[in-house]
């Protein structure tokens, strides 16, 4: 990024901001004129125009190709999750060379934004600012999250007009003794129950235009977040964009929309969930840090405080980032010892990262003092390593730590003096696992010799499992049937993805006709029982008294049965190579390499105490999460 925010403090924003604008200048210049005998709207156009030297967009034949394309089957275009998917693809694998080459070149505004956008853009926005529901907000919020022209990096449109407030929610207002309430009642009957689908695409792509995000079926959370953020604004409410580079405790990171109530108190929301609820929803996921999008130039960033002397991370290269996290949950500032710097490093500034699948992601910066640095409002119960950033790479700079529950830093460093024998049983944390456990608690295999099963024996009687792998089941009652069903739990659709049924001989039995009293839903038929593939599961539309099953050829004494609940292919599969690694003080170390057995647990021995562990699958997957080891148990990290 190359603007002169950072070497410019001598000099007025606005005077800096003109003498960016080049030969744009005159088209600011003109902004100006046009509101010299306005001065709330001079004032608006004098904070965009102070604050846009680092802001832009992307343009080029590809990037307006994409757009074009997107929007074309956004409102067209009809189906689901797979269906939305297949067409981002088919999309970017025409448009994906040329999109690169566009996105290499950013737009800045303040070299390309022409008056009339600007001034049209200004009077939008105080058109809704008048507004009288708006009338708890102080201008300052006004100009902070009401008049900006643009969220992120979209796109440069007039949207406001694409955001209508129904006419049955302006007469509501009449009736509403409460502002406050009115700004929720906006943001429940705008969003909730809209369905949105989420595509992960494995590339960067350039922000939708703001107008355009009306019509999106299908996009990556940053998209939603900016309709949100888009629709709020439109009806003067002041809104913007939080988010997490990194989630503590899983992968990836996460973007939402935060709209005010009054001048201080934000609310986090999520389409489709009710108003506040979006991280109840996610009490499993840990927040290290938060940050929040803004179109003022903060002086207390990174990119501020740094003034264009070093490479920095892409998160932190930008003026545009308050620190919200203490807003989200408790913290703690931690102090870390750093290893000395080599020679040929120089840097005033350490990271904190956390782990995300199999590399570790910077989430925070702190200056360095002394051989040490001093990072503000961390997220609890996660697993962080110092790190220096050196073009474009990350280096350990000290020993990786828990900052546990209660604030407190604990070391993570391997003693190899004191080695134990670990047993591992997955590679990722299993909340999920867990989850599809619970539904098939209290389920019951059954025989019969009638089709209708009133002379049903129950074979076995699911217990409340550990584990989410492979189950063998041998069955006690001993009898030839000819029929076999699994009733499942009420509550349950009867999620199972692997189902089998063997004789005396050990044989696996095959099915001459399935039976049931439900329907199964699309793609989810009894056929995944038996399809070897653990991530396909049965699942019936009605979750009452509920039953499937199958006929054989002819009576059968059934010896065993194997049974895999719905899951998320986490634990250890039988056959596939498994490495387990433990971190110290640089890097990974390796305590070797083994195969995965049907009981779904590995035994290592010669590990070190109080390490930090990694389980990593070398044949396939993506989920990997370390951990610590502690009273023979994995502790996921």
């Amino acid at each position: 990024m190359t603007t002169g925010i950072a070497s410019s403090c001598k000099e007025s924003g606005l005077d800096r901001s003109l003498s960016q604008a080049g030969n744009n200048r005159k088209e600011l210049e003109a902004v100006l004129r046009h509101y010299r005998n306005a001065p709330l709207k001079l004032q608006a156009a004098r904070f965009l125009i102070e604050n846009m030297d680092a802001h832009y967009g992307f343009g080029g034949e590809a990037v307006e190709e994409y757009y074009h394309a997107m929007d074309s089957i956004f409102r067209h275009g009809k189906g689901d999750r797979t269906y939305w998917n297949r067409q981002y693809d088919s999309i970017l694998a025409q448009v994906g060379t040329g999109l690169d080459s566009c996105m290499s070149v950013p737009l800045f505004d303040i070299e390309h934004i022409k008056a009339d956008f600007l001034i049209a853009h200004i009077d939008s926005a105080f058109a809704v600012w008048n507004r009288n529901w708006n009338r708890q907000y102080s201008f300052d919020m006004f100009l902070r999250y009401v008049l900006p022209y643009r969220i992120g990096h979209e796109g440069l449109s007039l949207w406001r007009g694409e955001y209508p407030l129904p006419q049955e929610e302006e007469e509501d207002y009449e009736r509403n003794t409460f502002n406050t309430n009115f700004v929720y009642g906006v943001a429940h009957a705008t969003f909730l129950g809209m369905q949105p689908w989420i595509y992960y695409a494995n590339r960067e792509l350039p922000d939708f235009p703001l107008g355009q995000l009306k019509h999106i079926k299908a996009a990556i959370c940053r998209e939603y977040a900016h309709l949100n953020v888009a629709s709020f604004r439109a009806q003067g409410i002041p809104a913007t964009v939080d988010f997490t580079p990194q989630w503590g405790n899983r992968t990836m990171g996460h973007e939402w929309c935060v709209f005010f109530i009054n001048n201080e108190t934000a609310i986090p929301f999520e389409m489709g969930q009710p108003v506040g609820c979006h991280f109840m929803k996610r009490k499993e996921d840990r927040l290290p840090k938060v940050f929040r999008e803004t179109f003022e130039i903060q002086t207390n960033s990174l990119f501020m405080q740094d003034k264009g002397k070093e490479s920095l991370p892409r998160i932190f290269n930008t003026p545009y980032l308050i620190d919200v996290t203490n807003q989200y949950i408790e913290t703690s500032d931690v102090e870390v010892d750093l290893y000395p710097m080599e020679t040929n490093q120089i840097s005033g500034y350490a990271y904190l990262a956390v782990f995300d699948n199999q590399t570790w992601k910077i989430v925070h910066w702190a200056k360095i003092s002394r051989g040490k640095a001093l990072f503000t409002d961390m997220g609890r119960d996660i697993v962080y390593l110092p790190v220096y950033y050196m073009e474009d790479k990350i280096i350990p700079a000290g020993d990786a730590f828990l900052l546990n529950a209660q604030g407190e830093k604990e070391i993570l460093k391997p003693d190899s003096a004191k080695t134990n024998t670990i047993k591992v049983k997955r590679k990722y944390r299993n909340i999920k696992a867990n989850n599809f456990l619970r539904d098939i608690a209290g389920g019951k295999f059954q025989v019969a010799n009638r089709k209708d099963f009133s002379d049903s024996v129950t074979l076995y009687i699911i217990p409340r499992l550990n584990d989410n792998c492979f189950q063998a089941v041998r069955p006690q009652e001993k009898g030839k049937f000819k029929y076999f069903r699994y009733l499942p739990p009420n509550g349950s659709r009867g999620n199972m993805a692997e189902l089998y049924t063997f004789d005396e001989k050990g044989d696996t039995l095959h099915p001459i006709h399935f039976m049931g009293n439900s329907l199964s839903l699309p793609e989810h038929d009894m056929k995944t029982l038996a399809d070897g593939n653990v991530l396909t599961y049965y699942e019936a539309e009605n979750a009452e008294n509920i039953w499937y099953g199958w006929e054989y050829s002819h009576p059968i004494n059934l010896s065993r049965i194997i049974f895999l609940p719905r899951n998320d292919d986490n634990f250890i599969r039988e056959g596939e190579t498994y490495e387990l690694f433990y971190w110290n003080h640089n890097g990974w170390f390796s305590l070797g390499k083994q195969k995965g057995n049907f009981e779904s647990e590995l035994a290592f021995s010669n590990a070190p105490l109080h390490a930090l562990f990694w389980l990593h699958n070398h044949d396939k997957g993506t989920e990997e999460r370390i951990f610590t080891y502690e009273n023979e148990r994995q502790i996921w990290r």
